[in-house]
């Protein structure tokens, strides 16, 4: 179907037809002459623009200075003249670069810090910023883990009632490059609790390079909760106590999965300050195998408080200590203890599920040394035993929890079975 133009006249009553003699007159030559010029001219103007910039392209290179490109536009008579300028290098350079340059001019005197703030906008707007910035004190910060989509790092600051929550994913712990120095400078961490997560090596090395910028000095306390050890080795925990050990007064590792013997030992203790530190928990150990093990937690770690006089708040769960070590460990504070000090008169020292303690053979070492033992029950399996020396009021207090009938069932099974195939024969074959 073919449009047709609708009629201008009407020709029933205009016998005369003005088109017919517009078509192919004067004035119709005349109108497409300008349509025709107005094409080439618009074509003209976008073939001198592609021209221009192709040749202050090539005119910008090295060895040609820009003006002399600018200079050969003009003289030809060029419509559009561009002037390109190179990008300045100090533009490049960070905020936190520049920051660090104009603390300088903040301690100064006000005169100088007013004339950096006349150079530019940018200049002004960071010292405003270096203006509110200040070390902001954490009371904890909490380290949880998300699954696949990485962890939460939330800080709390008890004093000005502020709470922030950062979810940082897996691609950016893996990377080695570190997005939250600034930031970590800006702190001084109290208590860092760890969550939910798995300990493995990237992990200890990405906290490792957050924490070198922040302020440890006050670090009191250091939780491990519910953490997966299946991913580390024996240098995880190392690596991850080395920049905080010596100023930690809690050290906790609570209801821990995955874990075997070497995931925490006496080598992770002895990176404690003795004079610091004032409570030490391993509780809830769960082994990445079925099979019932202990912790290389043994003798060395209560001989080594000993010596060096510092008797802490200890819970330890299913270690290698030994009887007579508690025992010795009991005397040493007694000699130890002065009568002043009140605060020592009830320490506390909890053993659980130690195979290698036992309270009957306890309460005869502790009567042999000349110590007063009473026991009474406490809560769950624990059975408490108020250890006292002779004419004196000081008390030490020891907590022991039996092993669990599935797991003495089974202490009793591997030790009958050692002691038959060490009662077997062996025949000669002649």
């Amino acid at each position: 179907m073919e449009l047709q133009r609708k009629r201008s006249f009407y020709t029933a009553t205009v016998s005369h037809d003005f088109r017919k003699e517009y078509k192919g007159s004067f004035l119709e030559k005349k109108c497409r002459k300008q349509k025709k010029e107005s094409k080439k001219t618009g074509l003209k103007s976008i073939a001198e623009w592609l021209f221009n910039k192709t040749s202050t392209k090539k005119s910008a290179s090295p060895g040609v200075p820009v003006t002399s490109s600018i200079a050969q536009k003009l003289a030809t008579g060029a419509k559009i003249v561009t002037i390109h300028e190179k990008a300045s290098y100090f533009d490049k350079i960070p905020n936190e670069i520049l920051f660090e340059i104009l603390k300088n001019f903040k301690s100064t005197d006000p005169s100088s810090a007013l004339s950096a703030r006349r150079v530019s906008r940018r200049f002004n707007a960071c010292m405003d910023h270096i203006a509110d910035v200040n070390i902001n004190v954490l009371s904890r910060l909490v380290i949880s883990g998300l699954g696949r989509k990485g962890i939460e790092m939330r800080w709390v600051s008890y004093e000005g009632q502020k709470t922030k929550t950062t979810v940082i994913p897996w691609n950016t712990i893996r990377s080695s490059t570190s997005c939250f120095e600034f930031n970590f400078k800006r702190f001084s961490i109290q208590r860092i609790l760890l969550k939910n997560v798995p300990l493995s090596d990237e992990l200890v090395d990405f906290l490792r390079r957050q924490f070198q910028y922040a302020d440890l000095s006050n670090l009191i306390q250091l939780s491990l909760s519910q953490v997966d050890f299946s991913p580390s080795n024996c240098l995880s925990l190392h690596r991850f106590l080395a920049p905080m050990a010596k100023t930690l007064e809690i050290f906790e590792v609570t209801q821990c999965n995955g874990m075997r013997p070497d995931s925490v030992t006496d080598e992770h203790l002895a990176q404690l300050d003795a004079s610091t530190v004032r409570r030490i928990c391993i509780d809830g150990v769960r082994f990445a195998s079925g099979s019932t093990r202990n912790l290389d937690i043994g003798d060395g770690s209560l001989r080594r408080f000993a010596k060096l006089g510092a008797f802490p708040t200890m819970i330890l769960d299913r270690c290698a200590v030994t009887t007579n070590t508690v025992c010795d460990y009991t005397k040493e504070w007694f000699e130890q203890c002065n009568e002043s000090e009140k605060q020592l008169r009830s320490q506390v020292c909890t053993v659980k599920r130690c195979p290698k303690v036992k309270g009957s053979q306890f309460e005869s070492e502790c009567r042999r040394r000349g110590l007063r033992c009473q026991n009474r029950r406490g809560s769950g399996s624990l059975t408490l035993y108020n250890v006292q020396e002779e004419n004196t009021k000081r008390e030490f207090t020891i907590a022991l929890a039996a092993l669990e009938d599935k797991e003495l069932a089974e202490k009793l099974k591997i030790s009958s079975s050692e002691y038959q195939q060490s009662n077997l024969l062996t025949v000669p074959i002649s």
